[in-house]
């Protein structure tokens, strides 16, 4: 009994016994490393805290489909074109100063681990889980970033470029967005309601603080186009929440400032809703109480009767469109005036849309010029 104890001691000090707990990271327990110790080293090649270990020797060890790499240490490593299984499970590791242009980490779970000073151009982590990753002077151009899960994840310093791919939506959109959900409701681009006893409210979080981080990570790295995208996509997903969640208040705030501005980002939209709103009145007008215009002899009334004939009525239309323009723009030119009642209430309400849009046209253009410094 003695000598079997003793034997079973002796095996285990050549076991590298790395143990990582895992409470933090959501679906896995802890684990205990029992692959011999490397060299000189009490651990294995994988958790020993050395640098420069042979990319040979780490390629013929990789592991399987299966084994789980948490804690593993990569400094100073050449690991570039590597080509390891998918899915493999290597929470909270630490990859420093390392070499992984054109790994192929797809489906790999990374959650928690550290990349500082990477050169990581072209690596593959498509489907990857990166939650809670840090990137730290990370180069990530050429990247292929779709379908990773990217809540939490913070980028420091990281450098992305137009060929970084992250997918048209994040993961957590696609995953609101199910195509065959039969509480789809195409018109408005929104989710039915549903019972608010699931997990949908922690993906709405999850994607819009992906959509603000990837803002902030393209506004970094100079590229205007990408950070405008991920504002619209961020704030789509507040739109989406608020229908979703039968806050109907803010959803149709944010339905008037999507349609009317573009979430503050596009002034078409706003000169566009302008038009609308001249042209709209414009025809209302002579279906009120009418505008007047004094002339020379006589006084005009503007106003749309079944008896004046087609023309005659398409001409006082064309009158009051052009009344309706002076006062969305508050110059009061010329001497056309509302004709009491409904008519005045009309062109009150217009005169104060139309110093209200021209403020917030003056906004989006100001915006839109800082965003394309």
């Amino acid at each position: 009994m003695v000598g079997a104890t003793g034997n079973r001691r002796s095996v285990a000090d050549e076991r590298c016994g790395h143990t990582h707990e895992a409470s933090a990271v959501t679906g896995l327990g802890g684990v205990c490393c029992w692959r011999p110790v490397w060299g000189d080293t009490d651990r294995c090649i994988w958790h020993a805290d050395v640098a420069q270990k042979p990319s040979r020797q780490l390629e013929e060890t990789a592991p399987t489909v299966g084994e789980r790499l948490d804690g593993a240490i990569f400094r100073d490593v050449e690991l570039s074109d590597a080509d390891w299984p998918s899915g493999l499970t290597i929470t909270d590791a630490r990859f420093v100063n390392c070499n992984l242009e054109g790994t192929d980490l797809s489906g790999t779970d990374l959650r928690y681990s550290q990349f500082e000073g990477v050169d990581a151009q072209g690596v593959n982590l498509r489907g990857a889980n990166l939650e809670h990753a840090e990137f730290d002077r990370t180069d990530l151009r050429g990247a292929d970033l779709c379908g990773a899960r990217l809540h939490y994840a913070v980028f420091d310093n990281a450098r992305i470029a137009e060929e970084t791919t992250f997918g048209k939506n994040v993961v957590y959109e696609e995953e609101l967005l199910d195509t065959d959900d039969d509480r789809r409701i195409s018109a408005l681009d929104v989710v039915g309601p549903k019972h608010p006893d699931d997990n949908r409210l922690d993906r709405y979080e999850a994607a819009h603080w992906t959509y603000s981080e990837l803002q902030r990570l393209a506004e970094d790295n100079g590229l205007t186009a990408a950070s405008r995208e991920y504002y619209r996509k961020r704030k789509n997903i507040r739109r989406r929440e608020a229908w979703e969640f039968r806050s109907y208040p803010q959803a149709l705030a944010k339905e008037a400032w999507r349609w009317t501005t573009g979430y503050g980002s596009n002034p078409w939209r706003v000169i566009a809703t302008s038009i609308v709103v001249i042209l709209l009145c414009g025809v209302i007008y002579p279906l009120t109480s009418g505008v007047i215009e004094p002339t020379a002899e006589t006084t005009v009334t503007y106003q749309i009767k079944p008896s004046q004939g087609i023309y005659l009525n398409f001409v006082y239309i064309l009158k009051t469109v052009y009344f309706s323009t002076v006062t969305f723009a508050t110059l009061g030119y010329g001497d056309m005036q509302p004709l009491h009642g409904w008519a005045r209430a009309l062109a009150a309400l217009e005169a104060l849309l139309g110093q209200l849009l021209m403020a917030l046209l003056v906004f989006v253009l100001t915006r839109n010029v800082t965003w394309s410094e």
